[in-house]
């Protein structure tokens, strides 16, 4: 029952609990009564610092706490580095380094800093901005020179990537899988553990609120991982974690195919949630093309910079000058299928090589030698493309494509006209999610009040604040580079073994 005694009783009581939590908000340090949550009746082991994941960030963090004198432990929870790294072209987006300026690219830090905050609509944190531009230079020579990274060369592309793309060679693999094994070969040849099988269950914390370890799932049944001197997530986002998408995003974008790996389940969020980090950029992504069936990518030919762009009824729902993220936006927003076709014909110099590697992939492509056929090869009325190219190549020579309606605001389009005629069937696909716990330009996890949690660190794709509605490609993996090497760096400063 409640009584008026007992109501004032919780009201005090609720008063001395909401001063303990502006003392910690200003303060940084949990209230004195705090219990530590270690299960000391488990198994143990102590490292300075313990690394979940084993993709880029991680991967860099352990080599650079290596390297500064630290003891690090990687744990990830499948039996292989299976995070989005595998599946990235592995390209690194930087500014005035010496690959760039051999090949005659020279850029200002202040007009790469301006595209990034750009092309993140200005919501991107500034101060995670200016860390990505002030590091990632000397950090591309970091990997030339101490991992031993070879990179390819470096082409001209459209806005924003422009010549700020550095590639890693492949050699045969993409190019972001070849960067993961240097990375883990540099690991081996420092002898840093790398535990598979090893998945992070919750983070223990003393009773100070300091995070002092994890308690994981092994082989062997649970096991507490110690950390003197922090802990670094670095398990990616929650891309594949589809009640994730559904709570952040909503329905439709839930059902976006998957274009990464689906091990990256979202523990960035379930881990650090509990303890009151601040989450930011929930609802944001990066969406690309992608075809479910078979995987395959076909960014480079809805990016051809001409023909157009159908539903599954053969009508136009987009401008055609939309990058391959818009299109794949729009697809899964604007279709009821998720699914669109870019219609191009021999006119694009590239269309026969395109048609070939895709059906060498067994991915689909329709190929016809008149509209009419191309039109009945998809399941429509023939004139349903007999009378959208009359009125797309009219228009075009008349000067009025964007008087269409969606407008066509392609800069150099080509005329329907020149059989053969091909439809890429194509997807709206998720990638990686920007969300997740703030960190700070030291790669510190924030809270709520934004104060840093001691011994808690995200990195890469686990880590949010930096990237909002798109990014310049390449720096996904160029930011996991960067704030590794910077939560290596915080945690050796604040090293604790005697």
């Amino acid at each position: 029952m409640l009584t008026r005694r007992n109501w004032l009783k919780a009201g005090v009581a609720a008063a001395a609990a909401g001063t303990a939590s502006v003392a910690q908000a200003a303060t940084g340090k949990a209230a004195p009564s705090r219990k530590s949550n270690i299960n000391k009746t488990l198994p143990s082991e102590t490292f300075d610092c313990v690394i979940l994941g084993a993709g880029t960030g991680s991967l860099v963090t352990a080599i650079e706490a290596f390297d500064r004198g630290l003891k690090p432990v990687v744990l990830e929870k499948m039996s292989w580095a299976a995070g989005n790294s595998i599946f990235a072209s592995g390209g690194i987006a930087a500014w005035g380094t010496d690959l760039q300026k051999a090949q005659g690219f020279n850029e200002t830090k202040e007009a790469f800093r301006a595209d990034m905050m750009k092309v993140s609509q200005n919501r991107a944190d500034p101060a995670l901005v200016d860390t990505y531009v002030e590091n990632i230079g000397p950090d591309i020579e970091w990997l030339q020179k101490k991992i031993g990274v070879k990179f390819a060369k470096i082409r001209s592309l459209p806005w924003p990537l422009l010549h700020r793309m550095i590639p890693v060679d492949g050699q045969g693999l993409t190019g972001g899988s070849r960067l993961i094994r240097y990375l883990l070969a540099a690991c081996d040849a420092r002898k840093i553990p790398v535990r598979f099988n090893t998945k992070g269950l919750k983070l223990i914390t003393d009773n100070q609120y300091r995070i002092v370890g994890v308690e994981c799932l092994t082989d062997d049944g649970l096991k507490n991982y110690m950390a003197r001197d922090g802990v670094v997530i670095g398990t990616g986002g929650f891309s594949a974690n589809r009640a994730m998408l559904c709570r952040y995003m909503g329905g439709p974008l839930s059902r976006l195919v998957l274009r990464g790996s689906q091990y990256v389940t979202g523990e960035n969020v379930s881990m650090t949630e509990p303890l009151g980090a601040m989450l930011v950029h929930m609802d944001q992504f990066h969406c690309g093309p992608i075809v479910e069936n078979t995987h395959a990518n076909p960014n480079f030919v809805i990016d051809a910079g001409t023909g157009l762009d159908v539903n599954c009824q053969g009508q136009r729902f987009m401008d055609e000058v939309f990058t391959y993220t818009q299109k794949s936006m729009a697809t899964a927003t604007k279709t009821a299928e998720n699914k669109a076709y870019h219609i191009i014909d021999a006119n694009w110099p590239r269309s026969e090589m395109a048609a070939k590697k895709f059906l060498g992939m067994n991915s689909e492509v329709i190929i016809a030698n008149t509209p009419e056929e191309l039109a009945r090869k998809m399941g429509l009325k023939p004139e349903v493309f007999t009378k959208l190219f009359a009125e797309y190549n009219k228009a075009l020579a008349d000067g009025k494509l964007k008087e269409m309606n969606p407008p066509c605001s392609l800069k150099d389009p080509k005329p329907l006209n020149k059989p053969p005629y091909y439809a890429f069937p194509f997807q709206g696909g998720i990638t990686a999610t920007f969300g997740g716990p703030k960190i700070n330009s030291k790669a510190q996890i924030v809270s709520n009040e934004g104060v840093p949690f001691k011994g808690l660190y995200a990195v890469g794709n686990a880590a949010g604040g930096l990237f909002f509605g798109n990014y310049i490609g390449g720096s996904q993996l160029g930011a996991a580079t960067v704030f590794g090497r910077i939560a290596a760096a915080d945690m050796a400063s604040k090293h604790k073994n005697a």
